[in-house]
């Protein structure tokens, strides 16, 4: 008898302990990484206004200086125009505000988040602090590598070619651009530069008047 009960203890035993175990939940799986916000920090830094051939007073002019800030942005977009027989952009001061007034409202998230302004934008953003407007218009001139003149597309897909093309877009005659660093310098940096008129009209070559 005492044989019996000891087997039915033990039984009842093995079964609680196997139960128990397989009840264990898996642990959490781990929230996916936020998504990498766009900018070009993470390539070996060109210089690139020796490659537009534009020569500051100082390193840090455009910083503290408005119109420092606007002749460099204006020379680098009429450099890349020259390089397409396009009219050169003229600097508006209107547009400039705008640009400004936008990138304060992201000044706390730091995100490259296009705004609902009628205008044409470009937006840049980079991770650290040394970006300059020569650099920014660089890297959206760059985009020309993916633009097929003949297709009026990006190629190959999911290239993106839109700052390329709106910097070139004919009917553009006017710019302005602002710079802000982010209210933590760890979130990075952001360039927005606003087109009057603006461009990138489906179908339509950049380099010819709209129709």
């Amino acid at each position: 008898m005492h044989t019996f009960l000891f087997f039915i203890v033990l039984l009842i035993f093995l079964t609680t302990s196997t139960i128990v175990g397989s009840t264990n939940e898996q642990p959490p799986l781990m929230s996916p990484a936020p998504p990498h916000k766009g900018g070009h920090h993470g390539h070996r830094r060109r210089n690139t206004a020796k490659f537009f051939g534009y020569i500051r007073k100082n390193q840090t002019a455009y910083l503290h200086n408005q119109t420092e800030l606007a002749n460099e942005f204006v020379y680098a977009h009429n450099w890349v125009r020259n390089e397409y027989k396009l009219p050169a952009l003229t600097w508006d001061e209107s547009l400039a505000s705008i640009a400004r007034k936008y990138l304060m409202e992201r000044y706390e998230d730091c995100k490259l988040v296009h705004s609902n302004e009628s205008y044409g934008e470009n937006m840049f953003w980079g991770k650290k602090l040394h970006w300059t407007p020569c650099d920014a218009v660089y890297y959206w001139y760059m985009e020309k590598n993916y633009y097929d003149f003949k297709t009026l597309k990006c190629e190959p897909p999911p290239k993106f070619c839109e700052h390329f093309t709106q910097i070139v877009w004919r009917d553009s005659t006017h710019v302005g651009c602002a710079l802000q660093h982010c209210h933590l310098p760890e979130s990075g940096m952001l360039i927005a530069c606003e087109y009057d008129p603006p461009g990138n009209y489906i179908n339509e070559n950049p380099l010819l008047h709209s129709t």
